[in-house]
């Protein structure tokens, strides 16, 4: 696949905004500052998703109109972000009804910290996540700050992982593109599959 149009279209708080027409969403999730937006500019090769090193800065659903056919969603992120708790429920109850009601998402993206082992709140929301019946591919990103050996290891774990191992997993560099030619191509696979 390769992206020729990427554009921003709205932010939205609640079901209602959801951009028209509807058309297939690949959604992305990950913890609080993990970089998600950061990937969604390395995959699209546009600055369009607005980045910050502050936790928490998504507090809705990004909509980006990706080959003017399908959108990518970016989702708040889950983990430790620095908001109200009144509104982290409020998120929670909005990602809830958007992935049960609305019924768009084709691909849900999650993205963890190749750096780190596997958090515990990635491996609720991605059982979580599992019982949608969606197709999920794990980006294990910043793994150019990774040495060999760290990232040998880093990917056997996930490998072996009873959660981790049933997913398609893509180690990624959001800052040096690494990863992004297998991710386009597992994207187009499972879009042509859904369709």
């Amino acid at each position: 696949m390769v992206i020729q149009s990427a554009e921003f279209v709205s932010s939205v708080f609640k079901n209602e905004q959801i951009p028209t027409p509807y058309l297939e969403e690949v959604a992305f999730f990950g913890r609080s500052n993990v970089g998600k937006s950061t990937l969604i500019n390395c995959i699209t090769g546009k600055k369009i998703a607005r980045t910050s090193s502050t936790p928490g800065k998504t507090q809705c659903l990004n909509y980006y109109l990706i080959n003017k056919a399908f959108y990518f969603v970016d989702a708040p992120g889950y983990g430790f972000a620095k908001v109200p708790v009144s509104l982290k429920k409020s998120w929670d109850r909005m990602i809830k009804s958007w992935l049960e009601e609305h019924r768009q998402v084709r691909l849900v993206v999650q993205i963890i910290d190749a750096r780190h082992e596997i958090q515990k709140n990635d491996r609720i929301i991605l059982e979580w996540l599992s019982q949608y019946d969606i197709p999920i591919v794990v980006v294990a990103n910043k793994v150019d700050k990774l040495k060999s050996n760290e990232r040998q290891r880093t990917l056997k774990q996930l490998g072996e992982d009873a959660v981790y191992k049933l997913t398609n997993l893509i180690p990624m560099s959001a800052t040096t593109g690494e990863g992004k030619p297998v991710f386009l191509a597992a994207l187009s696979k499972i879009l042509e599959t859904r369709s």
